[in-house]
């Protein structure tokens, strides 16, 4: 059995995903806070904006699924400069000299966010991110593509649409995962013969659907699931949102004010 490092693993969807791929692969799971594990985990905590426990951690595995990162629309540069450009560098440069060939990418839809609500979005459309975040996404997904050509390290780059357990309203029913098909994207990046530098979307089927999977497809991936059988007993529908957030693919991440690169008081 394969051995996989997880970051990210206490988050959200490191927490819907650990169950499913624990089928599959033995886990290294690793946190910048503590979490919940099972015994069958080997565990281990630390900051990835740390070189060497980004070597510690990158040691001795088949591969990584890099879900960490600040997430959210109201953080600044400066804010995501550790978290989400040195900790993404750390492990790429650890992929290099750890020997690790495989490595998968939790990216965003937010790395396109302010494309029109009516675009369908495909990998091949120029990167516009909505925000910080966005940004830091899409220097993510420049530099796995930097060692995947000049060092060969096979990466997968997931733009993951919403990865909620149940979909809240109009706007992520576009474009919701669940974990089980976010699972067989990893799974593609991780066993896939094929997989050089690719992007592709994280979605399962959905209605009027934000994003054209074309190349995942091309891989081989199925989604089992279906946006309209999980929807939440709260969910709001399109007339229960402001109209302006509907009018990107970002959502609120693209109508928000764009705070000060450096923070407020700089």
């Amino acid at each position: 059995m394969k051995k996989i490092l997880i970051t990210g693993a206490g988050g959200n969807v490191g927490r819907l995903l650990r169950p499913i791929l624990r089928e599959r692969y033995k886990l290294k799971v690793t946190d910048i806070a503590d979490f919940e594990t099972t015994v069958d985990e080997i565990s281990i905590r630390g900051d990835l904006a740390d070189r060497e426990f980004c070597d510690f951690a990158a040691h001795d595995v088949d591969g990584i699924v890099h879900l960490a990162g600040l997430v959210g629309p109201g953080f600044n540069f400066e804010q995501t400069l550790d978290p989400n450009y040195r900790a993404v560098l750390n492990l790429l440069e650890s992929c290099r000299i750890h020997a690790v060939e495989r490595l998968v990418f939790a990216s965003s839809h937010h790395a396109v966010g302010m494309l029109g609500a009516d675009t369908i979005v495909h990998e091949e459309l120029p990167i516009v991110p909505d925000s910080f975040y966005g940004l830091s996404k899409a220097f993510g997904e420049a530099a796995c593509a930097m060692y995947a050509h000049r060092f060969g390290i096979r990466t997968m780059l997931l733009r993951i649409g919403n990865a909620d357990p149940l979909v809240v309203d109009a706007r992520r029913e576009r474009m919701w995962t669940s974990g089980r098909d976010l699972a067989s994207l990893i799974d593609i990046g991780l066993e896939h013969p094929n997989v050089r530098c690719e992007v592709v979307y994280a979605a399962s089927n959905c209605p009027e659907a934000m994003f054209n999977n074309r190349h995942a497809r091309s891989f081989g991936y199925c989604p089992k699931d279906d946006a309209r059988d999980n929807h939440a007993p709260s969910f709001k529908g399109r007339d229960q949102l402001p109209r302006d957030q509907m009018a990107y693919v970002g959502g609120h991440f693209a109508v928000n004010e764009l705070p000060n690169p450096w923070g407020e008081n700089q």
